[in-house]
């Protein structure tokens, strides 16, 4: 199982785009899972422009399965004095498989201060039990390279759970020397839909689109991270979730919402 920092380093300058082989530890059936794909999208635009802002939010429209031989691009769409808006697409041979918009900010003063999100009261990792498999024996796949423990809420498969909610504590095993940024992209996206605990029995699905608002990044990417997902809405296949992580002293790190196509 490799670190989630050896994964960038594999990554290749081929002309002006950053080529990997997608690596199988990090799949998701036939894809990359989205947390990584985004993630390589990040540490694209990292390389390729240097100095940048903090990231302050992410737009990602996931459009094919992201296997193979990946081909990561950058484009500079806007520089303000401030602000850098940047654009990233990936592709194999097949055809494109993400586009993303990335916007970075530099802090600035303001009068304007208030955090009416606070992180949920739960028990802390060390009393939680895991919310996922953990065997020698598991599938392959980026599943694996989490520790994940349940802080609330139901299970996948739980159709007697009230909401098809979860609070979970995160953490990578080995996340390396992995930029904080692109291991904050890494990790929150590694639970499976919300919507998964009213499922009546295991179903593929697909995430379509995934927007994250970043508050800060925490400098240690080993550490436990607190993540909530909630599906608002499900019909017609698809469900619409809402997102939020904290750090392990409670400190609000990210909001996000998330298109997901369901198959169940």
């Amino acid at each position: 199982m490799s670190s989630l920092g050896a994964v960038f380093d594999s990554f290749a300058l081929v002309g002006d785009q950053f080529v990997i082989e997608a690596p199988p530890d990090w799949s998701q059936g036939r894809t990359l899972y989205g947390g990584m794909t985004a993630a390589l999208a990040h540490e694209a635009i990292r390389r390729a422009f240097g100095d940048l802002p903090p990231l302050r939010s992410a737009q990602f429209t996931f459009i094919a399965p992201a296997s193979g031989r990946l081909r990561f691009g950058a484009s500079l769409m806007r520089r303000g004095r401030s602000s850098t808006i940047i654009a990233a697409d990936a592709a194999n041979d097949d055809g494109q498989v993400i586009r993303a918009t990335l916007a970075f900010g530099a802090a600035r003063e303001s009068k304007v201060v208030h955090d009416f999100l606070p992180a949920p009261t739960v028990p802390p990792p060390g009393d939680c039990t895991p919310f996922r498999k953990q065997s020698a024996q598991a599938q392959r796949g980026f599943w694996n390279n989490f520790d994940t423990r349940l802080a609330s809420g139901g299970r996948l498969l739980e159709t007697s759970a009230a909401k098809p909610e979860f609070t979970v504590w995160t953490r990578f095993l080995d996340a390396g020397d992995a930029d904080p940024t692109t291991a904050l992209l890494a990790i929150a996206d590694n639970l499976p839909p919300a919507a998964m605990v009213h499922f009546p029995a295991p179903a593929p699905i697909s995430t379509v689109s995934w927007q994250l608002d970043i508050v800060g990044v925490v400098d240690h990417a080993d550490a436990w991270s607190l993540l909530w997902s909630a599906s608002e809405h499900a019909r017609e296949g698809y469900s619409m979730q809402n997102m939020a992580m904290w750090s392990q002293s409670g400190d609000l790190v990210a909001v996000g919402r998330q298109a997901v196509a369901i198959f169940a």
